[in-house]
Order: structure tokens, then C-alpha cells, then sequence
């Protein structure tokens, strides 16, 4: 053991005061590495301060177990997950905290034992449509509220600062937009068709991370040209990744009481690199992308909805947001049925005249879900959704037509 890994083991033995585990103790921070160890005495600290822990050790253990065998998931072939909700509100956002990289050490290469299959879109479950917004939205940041829900049924509401890293921050980095969303779609299916590679450091972080050329993205965007993209298609793409790598987002976490903590900025995608090269016609770019830690650890563990790669095909920004939306909500009640004046404060949209009136709202809605609808989900089964009269206003509503089939490291409920 170095300095620093008999210094984490002398002060687990001096906060738990259990040496008899010590084999343990140090077989735990060998596979989880120094940080994921501290994570959790640091957890156990915590909830010594909060309330009466009578026996430390067993506690800690237990912490270090339940890590140590969501960790063997990387390593062996993963079973179909019950649910991919968390726990409980501390875990959903304890995973959901950044992790810093080791700025000069080389990490390993590595692909997902076993991957998802590369058919559908891996989405992270704590993404949902308050994430993007309408490219006509101007603003720079703003604070909404975003939803959560956790193992127990139970939904939280916690706000979320969009383009600023901290809410007391002076500079606005801009509110990724829905086809920021979409690009960032793609990349997680070419990352998944390409074997899901992660990099491994020493200290145990995992970085999921894809090589993609500009033909490949454009593709998978549904683009017609392709094979024969224009500058302007080449610099779309440059720029539209770069903005997605500089958008952070803060999760305000005070009213939660995490003594530990009082919130935390993000981003979805850590770091981008690309190389521009000749090509028969025109140029290409290639792009190497690394996705943060908190979409990483969302990936690696499974805590993804798998969603059909054919939301990548609905050019209506409104349209993609209401599939955002209205996935989880159907896989999980089978049914939806929403005021569109209560669907558009739902969705964040920026302000505009035609929310303000019936007929134009209907009229809005019904032409955006014309993409959505009898599209089907990546277990099989179809949306329908039409817009009818509520008793104050036009509603949107939604069922699911068919049988589900079973999706293998996913449940078949939504986030």
C-alpha cells in the first residue's frame, strides 16, 4: 500500500474503531480505489453526526459492499435491472456529483463486458425534457424546476440552474438547446454501437468516451447529405458540440438538509477534441468525445432508459421535447392526459403569443405531435396521441397500443 492508501485504512480504523476487518478494509479500497472509499467514509461520517450509529463498521462494510458489487457489474455480464430508479434521494444525487479527473495520468482503454446492444438510444435516467429547451429561447441561463423520481415512488422537485456552472456565477453559458439534445443522442448511440468504451484511471474513474466522424453524426441526425456535407454543415456541428461541452447546468440542493453538500454544476459532456482532415470532396472532421462523470457512471451502471433511435428522425423541437416527456410517463401509468397550458409550464417553453390562446395552442400542439404519434417505443409499443377538449382547455392525450417486450439491462419503467 502507498502513503495515501495506509493513511484512507488508518483513518477508516480510527472512525470505525474496527481493526479486525482490516483485510477487508484494504481488499475494498485495492478494487474501489482511494476515492470511492473516502465517498463513503465520508457518508458514514454523515450519518454519525445525524443520528445514533451504533456499529460503524458494519455500516461501512455494508456502504462498501453494495459499491463493490455495483462495480463486479462492469466486469461480469449484467442481469435485467428491476428498476433504474435510485434508492433514495441521497444516492440520486450523491451519483449524480462530478468527479475530477486525474489531469495527468493516461487511463486504459476499455469496453462494457456487456454492452447495450447499439439497436436503441442508452439515455441517462436523470435527463428529462426540463434539460433542453426551444432554440427560440434567447435566454442565456434561467432556474427551473426539474423532477426526480426515486425506487420508492416517490417524486422530488429540485431547482436546476441552466447555463450557469454555480448560481452566483457572473458568466451565462447558454441553455443547451433541443437539437444540442439530439446531437447528444446521436453520441450515445454511436457509443453504443461501437462497444460502449470507457477509459479506466488508477483511482477507479470510468469516462465513457466515442471517436466519430462528421458523416457518421450526420447520418445518424437524419441528414440527407450526409456523404457530401458543406462547410456550413461541418462548422454547424463543430460549433454545436463545442457550446454542448461549455453548457453547464447547478442542482440547488438546500432544501434537501445534505449537510455534506449544497449543490453542484455539471456538465453532459466533459471534454471534446477534433481533427479536421482532407477528404475526395470537401473536408471531414473527426471528433472524440468524452462524456462527463455523471453521464458516465449513469451509462456504465445502466441507469439508462433504452429509447428508440427513431427520436432521432423528429425534426419538430416541440415534438422532440413531448417525446421527452411523454415516454417515461406512458411506461410507467400507461396513460396521459394533460392541459396544454399546464404541458407548456411543464416544458419550460419560452414565453410567446400563441400560448396564450386556446385555439393557438391546439393548433401548435397538434402539428407537433403528428411526429410523435404511433411512433413506437423501443420495447415494441406504440404512442397515440391526439388532442381533445377538457373542460377549461385542449388537452393532450396518450395511451400505449400493443405488448412490451422485455429489454435487457433496463426496466420497463421511465424517469
Amino acid at each position: 500500500m502507498n502513503d495515501q492508501e495506509k493513511y484512507v485504512l488508518s483513518e477508516i480504523i480510527r472512525i470505525t474503531g474496527d481493526s479486525k476487518s482490516r483485510s477487508f478494509w484494504k481488499k475494498a479500497i485495492k478494487e474501489l480505489g482511494i476515492r470511492r472509499v473516502e465517498e463513503d467514509l465520508a457518508e458514514l461520517k454523515h450519518q454519525m453526526r445525524i443520528k445514533d450509529i451504533k456499529h460503524p463498521g458494519k455500516y461501512l462494510v455494508t456502504l462498501l459492499k453494495e459499491r463493490m458489487n455495483l462495480n463486479s457489474k462492469l466486469k461480469n455480464p449484467a442481469e435485467k435491472l428491476n428498476t433504474y430508479f435510485e434508492k433514495t434521494q441521497q444516492e440520486l444525487f450523491h451519483h449524480l456529483r462530478p468527479i475530477s479527473i486525474p489531469n495527468d495520468e493516461k487511463g486504459e482503454s476499455e469496453k462494457m463486458p456487456a454492452p447495450y446492444s447499439g439497436k436503441n438510444i442508452p439515455w441517462p435516467t436523470f435527463i428529462g425534457p426540463e434539460f433542453f429547451t426551444l432554440s427560440t429561447n434567447k435566454k442565456k441561463s434561467d432556474k427551473i424546476l426539474c423532477k426526480f423520481r426515486c425506487i420508492d415512488g416517490s417524486v422530488i422537485e429540485v431547482p436546476l440552474t441552466r447555463g450557469k456552472i454555480s448560481p452566483d456565477s457572473k458568466e451565462e453559458f447558454g441553455i443547451p438547446d433541443v437539437q444540442h439534445g439530439r446531437i447528444f443522442s446521436a453520441l450515445e448511440l454511436i457509443w453504443a454501437e461501437k462497444g460502449c468504451p470507457y477509459i479506466r484511471f488508477k483511482d477507479g474513474t470510468l469516462i465513457c468516451h466515442v471517436i466519430v466522424s462528421s458523416k457518421e453524426l450526420a447520418k445518424k441526425l437524419g441528414w440527407k447529405n450526409w456523404q457530401h456535407l458543406s462547410k456550413d454543415n461541418l462548422r454547424w456541428l463543430r460549433d454545436k458540440i463545442a457550446k454542448l461541452k461549455s453548457m453547464p447546468y447547478y442542482l440547488h440542493l438546500e432544501e434537501l438538509n445534505l449537510k455534506w453538500i449544497k449543490g453542484y454544476g455539471f456538465y453532459l459532456i466533459g471534454d471534446a477534441a477534433l481533427i479536421n482532415k482532407k477528404a475526395r470532396r470537401g473536408e471531414e472532421t473527426i471528433f472524440r468525445v468524452y462524456f462527463s462523470s455523471s453521464v458516465s457512471w449513469q451509462l456504465l451502471q445502466k441507469h439508462a432508459v433504452i429509447r428508440p433511435k427513431e427520436m432521432l428522425s423528429v425534426h419538430s423541437e416541440l415534438a422532440f421535447l413531448l417525446w421527452l416527456y411523454l415516454e417515461p410517463n406512458l411506461r410507467s401509468h400507461n396513460e396521459v392526459c394533460i392541459n396544454l397550458s399546464n404541458l407548456i409550464k411543464i416544458l419550460h417553453l419560452p414565453e410567446a403569443k400563441w400560448q396564450k390562446h386556446k385555439g393557438k395552442r391546439k393548433q401548435i400542439f397538434e402539428k407537433a405531435i403528428k411526429e410523435i404519434n404511433e411512433q413506437r417505443l423501443a420495447d415494441n409499443r406504440k404512442m397515440v396521441v391526439k388532442i381533445e377538449k377538457g373542460l377549461y382547455d385542449w388537452q393532450l392525450v396518450a395511451h400505449l397500443e400493443g405488448y412490451s417486450i422485455k429489454l435487457p439491462g433496463e426496466s420497463q419503467h421511465g424517469n
